[in-house]
Order: C-alpha cells, then structure tokens, then sequence
C-alpha cells in the first residue's frame, strides 16, 4: 500500500520547480528540497483562491507520513509546512509554516 497525496505523481513527473521566491523562503525558513517533496506527496491539497494549490501538512498529513517513514525528527520539523503550487505550471510559488 502506499502512502501520498493522488495528485502528486503528475507534479513529480513534471518535476515541480522552485521559482525564486520559493528558494529564498526556503532558505530564510530552513526548509530543504527533499521536505518540498514531502509536503508535496504528503500535504493536504486545497485550492488558495488566488490561482495556486497549498499544500499543508496538517495532523492527517503528518500522520500518513509518520506511517510510511516513521517519526523522527525532521518528519516532525514539517508539521504545518505548507507549499503554494501554480496551477498553471508545476512551479512552487512560495513555501512557509503555518502556525496555529
């Protein structure tokens, strides 16, 4: 059985990229390419209204993830990571943590 988000294997094989302001987030927040991919398989998709897919690593999505990797701490260091794709492109808009 696998684990993931169904609508992330066409963003893997378009290879989804970082634009610019996706890597500067990234850096500025410690999140490094392989926790993109993560929260791209595993995060929970919803549409952000303005033209992008978020992706979020809620509860369910930590817990989908913790099955199929184990906990550890970088698993845990994603917990409310969200990424914002464009639903034009497979480019990462912008990445963040959403805090409660």
């Amino acid at each position: 059985m696998t684990y993931g988000n169904q609508h992330y294997l066409a963003k893997r094989q378009l290879k989804a990229q970082l634009s610019r302001h996706a890597d500067m987030r990234a850096q500025q927040r410690g999140i490094d390419q392989n926790s993109v991919r993560l929260v791209l398989a595993y995060g929970e998709r919803e549409f952000d209204g303005h033209g992008g897919q978020r992706y979020l690593m809620t509860e369910k999505a930590m817990a989908s993830l913790r099955r199929a990797v184990g906990k550890t701490p970088q698993v845990e260091a994603l917990a409310g990571v969200y990424a914002v794709v464009s639903t034009e492109d497979p480019t990462v808009i912008t990445l963040g943590h959403r805090f409660a």
